[in-house]
């Protein structure tokens, strides 16, 4: 390659590389905001939860029955009360509305910057293919000089980790606020009126009580749900094969529907793996299921683990429609999906996943200990 024909190359190189770093910070940023949108829906949905519930609360009590003695209370403020809280209602379902609409722009930008980010990742590719790191004269060629800098497939997974954990994070906030959160502003509510039912409605009063009761129990179950994504469900020091079991067994109980039919195979059942690979298999195996119930329409899987010192095979198949050849790609980011492939490449491991409506879904991976 002559000298003229190395700087127009270079040239070009330099140009779509600049222009990949540009649509790759665009594409953030609108990935950003759209998250930032989520976050602030979710919020709104809160206050318009709390708002209905509170619209309720001065319902209640302009319309229940009065002892003689208890003090008069303004039906009149209670009614206007209820009209600012409507107003409210309306002005947030409106903003929601916007913050929808603004949320399917985006959606449909990103897609096009997606578009523009495959086509240029696919011209560096192709740049770098004839691009010389080195030229010597010997080889007639092009050598090429290793670095010890990442390579883009490795920012790549580094980038998706981060932004897959921040919305895990930002998920498991979101669900402290709407059901531990919400449900104990109601349960206050509850409790504040209590006094004033007990002097003028016992009925009511007792039907208050068993709704606190009832929040209460909601509360712990959702403290449960919330621990379990937090991988609270999981006991690193117990062996991996008996976990695994006892994973198959709640699966059965869990969705009586299904035939699951499981084969674990441990070659030295005195085996200790670190928490890392005990916590990881059973939350990949976690995932793999979910999605099983949720989308497979199956009735029948098929289950098998291998667990030997060196490492661990897994496949899972089923007889449901199959799964879309290009699934990463339709899939959102923060799909279940995304989050098995990233802890998968971070094990140093493989995943396979293909199948039709006629074989079902075929889910094989593996990873060294």
């Amino acid at each position: 390659m002559d000298s003229n024909n190395k700087d127009d190359l270079s040239i070009i190189a330099a140009a779509n590389k600049e222009m990949l770093d540009y649509f790759n910070n665009l594409f953030l940023e609108n990935l950003e905001e759209i998250q930032e949108l989520k976050t602030q829906s979710f919020e709104i949905d809160i206050k318009i939860d709390e708002l209905e519930k509170t619209k309720d609360v001065y319902a209640f009590k302009s319309n229940s029955r009065k002892s003689v003695f208890s003090p008069n209370i303004s039906d009149d403020t209670d009614y206007v009360r209820g009209q600012v809280i409507d107003q409210q209602i309306e002005e947030l379902k409106n903003v929601k509305e916007g913050m929808y609409s603004k949320h399917r722009n985006l959606e449909i930008k990103l897609n096009g910057l997606k578009r523009r980010l495959n086509s240029l990742n696919q011209a560096q590719e192709a740049i770098q293919r004839f691009s010389p790191a080195e030229y010597t004269d010997e080889d007639e060629g092009f050598v090429f000089v290793e670095t010890d800098e990442p390579t883009k497939k490795e920012v790549n997974h580094g980038h998706n980790v981060l932004m897959l954990d921040a919305f895990d994070k930002a998920f498991i906030a979101t669900l402290l606020d709407r059901n531990i959160k919400s449900n104990m502003l109601t349960m206050t509510n509850k409790l504040e009126l209590l006094p004033y039912l007990l002097g003028t409605d016992i009925s009511r009063a007792k039907l208050t009580v068993k709704e606190a009761i009832q929040s209460s129990k909601n509360i712990t179950g959702y403290v449960d749900d919330i621990g379990n994504r937090l991988n609270g469900a999981i006991d690193s020091d117990k062996a991996l094969w008996i976990q695994i079991d006892e994973f198959i067994n709640r699966q059965r109980d869990n969705n009586p529907e299904y035939l699951i039919d499981a084969d674990v195979d441990c070659t030295d059942y005195e085996l200790t793996l670190q928490p890392i690979f005990v916590i990881n298999t059973m939350l990949l195996l976690d995932i793999f299921f979910d999605n099983i119930f949720k989308h497979s329409n199956a009735n029948k899987v098929d289950f098998k683990l291998n667990i030997t010192p060196t490492n661990i095979e897994c496949e899972i198949n089923d007889n449901g429609i199959g799964i879309n050849d290009n699934y990463l790609s339709t899939s959102p980011w923060y799909s279940s999906l995304h989050k098995a492939q990233e802890i998968i490449y971070l094990l140093g491991g493989t995943l396979n996943i293909n199948g039709d409506i006629t074989t079902g879904t075929s889910v094989r991976f593996e990873f060294p200990l």
